[in-house]
């Protein structure tokens, strides 16, 4: 929890204030089993008339689900009617106190498992991966929409759901089924603290390499989930349509929860830099393989780190619900 790992670590050891009130079931191997809380513009038990689309959107460090979502809904605007909102709720062991009073025990990690696909602590070790398969799969169901075709996915992530979605675009399965289906899957990545990398090179040279390339900054020591090395990996991620979004604003070096371990400042000074650089990463090792990429890069005039400024920017309304 010291400043050698993140500015002001310290917030998102303290508890959620709301947990979601509808669960997704979903599960892992050897018929193990979870609830992931999730806020819906839908009820996730009934069939959703009118959707043509579907945008899950994945909280930052404080799993203020219920503030991501409220953010979504806005930026939806007169969108809203056709897109099924889900912000589920990576909750973790610095929750406990919220559980108290509740019957059902969700899902919980550790305060940074969540955002690279550890298993669960508890009720079962489940993945935030196999999570996000689970909810992306039964969400597209096409019972659940009635007559109407499957919808496109959009899955968003801002700060640490940011840094969820970046690993997640490199080694998720669920987009993989979803695509034999003939459904389209957009990520998009804003104002990551850090990125996963597919080599060992670093843009910035920092006194120890001790630790740069481990997980979640590389793929030293990966959980069971990932069942891909970094070039197979690079490749799935390059074939995704993948936009890393940066707040022109967002350059602060010392912003709240920067990560500023050897790892995290080997990527970069602040986010801003970080994304910039990853994206010149990702160029170089698509030129080098010979592959086409379909990574974009959009700076964000005015904005900030803020969530609720990076969903009204028009760019990205565009991109998440047009």
């Amino acid at each position: 929890m010291g400043r050698e790992f993140a500015i002001q670590n310290e917030v998102q050891y303290q508890p959620t204030q709301t947990i979601a009130d509808q669960h997704a079931v979903v599960g892992g191997h050897d018929d193990q089993v979870g609830l992931l809380p999730c806020y819906t513009s839908q009820r996730l038990d009934h069939p959703s008339p009118g959707v043509e689309r579907l945008v899950v959107v994945v909280h930052g460090a404080l799993r203020d689900a219920d503030r991501y979502f409220a953010h979504a809904l806005a930026a939806a605007g007169d969108a809203g009617s056709a897109t099924l909102i889900v912000a589920p709720q990576f909750l973790t062991n610095a929750d406990f106190k919220a559980f108290e009073g509740i019957t059902i025990r969700p899902l919980y990690w550790d305060v940074e498992g969540w955002k690279g696909g550890e298993p669960a602590l508890g009720p079962a070790p489940i993945s935030s991966f196999t999570a996000m398969d689970c909810l992306v799969e039964q969400l597209t169901d096409l019972g659940r929409f009635q007559d109407r075709p499957s919808p496109a996915v959009v899955i968003f992530g801002n700060s640490a759901g940011g840094q969820y979605v970046n690993r997640y675009a490199a080694v998720g399965r669920g987009p993989d089924t979803l695509a034999e289906r003939g459904i389209s899957v957009r990520f998009i990545i804003a104002n990551p603290s850090t990125y996963l990398y597919f080599d060992r090179e670093r843009p910035v040279a920092v006194p120890t390499a001790k630790g740069i390339n481990r997980w979640r900054y590389g793929f030293d020591g990966r959980p069971g989930y990932v069942d891909s090395g970094p070039e197979q990996s690079l490749a799935r991620y390059l074939a995704r349509d993948v936009i890393i979004a940066l707040g022109s604003e967002d350059g602060d070096g010392a912003g709240l929860l920067l990560e500023v371990s050897p790892a995290a400042m080997a990527q970069g000074a602040n986010r801003l830099q970080r994304g910039l650089n990853y994206d010149r990463h990702i160029r170089r090792l698509a030129h080098a393989a010979g592959l086409t990429i379909n990574q974009r890069v959009i700076q964000l005039a005015g904005v900030g780190h803020a969530a609720h400024e990076v969903l009204a920017a028009p760019q990205i309304r565009e991109l998440v619900f047009g």
